[in-house]
């Protein structure tokens, strides 16, 4: 790995340009989202805990968890970031292309009403709360993930939400 850097830093090269460029696309539920030609890199949530992906990187197929989806990505010769809220699914990484499929991905400047996502944030803790308390050890591992999902997915929208409107000075 020191090698890597060293040669990276050495280079001066943007780091998508020392490997093979691979495409991203990323699909939600309901429309494609983001489709580049070259990303520098992406930060997600997978099942087995949060997974950077550069270019070049081994081939992969994983679970995604709800979280917040980081991704650098260049037009040309400029470069870009954004950060969305993902829902569970799939990410799928071939030699040539990063393919991430959400049930769910939400932009960070749409993420305006903070009220809401706080209220529904609250009432799926509320949810969960009352659920583990009713079932005791009876409690169905599906219906506690799917929960669970929900309760991932509003606090990432929390986060992210909180730091778009810090960063504008904006609060609705």
């Amino acid at each position: 790995m020191e090698y890597f850097a060293r040669l990276y830093n050495a280079s001066k090269l943007p780091l998508y340009k020392l490997c093979s460029p691979m495409k991203l696309i990323i699909i939600s539920a309901s429309s494609n989202i983001l489709s580049a030609d070259t990303f520098a890199r992406i930060t997600l949530m997978t099942e087995d805990g949060e997974i950077t992906v550069l270019p070049g990187h081994e081939p992969l197929l994983s679970a995604i968890r709800p979280g917040v989806l980081f991704v650098e990505y260049y037009v040309g010769s400029k470069s870009y970031t954004a950060e969305y809220v993902t829902g569970g699914w799939v990410l799928n990484i071939s030699p040539e292309v990063c393919t991430i499929l959400a049930d769910v991905v939400v932009a960070d400047d749409t993420l305006t009403d903070m009220e809401y996502i706080d209220t529904q944030k609250k009432e799926a803790e509320e949810l969960m709360k009352v659920y583990k308390e009713e079932h005791g050890a009876a409690i169905d591992p599906k219906k506690l993930i799917e929960m669970e999902y929900e309760l991932l997915k509003y606090t990432a929208m929390h986060h992210l939400g909180k730091k778009f409107h810090e960063n504008t000075g904006s609060r609705k």
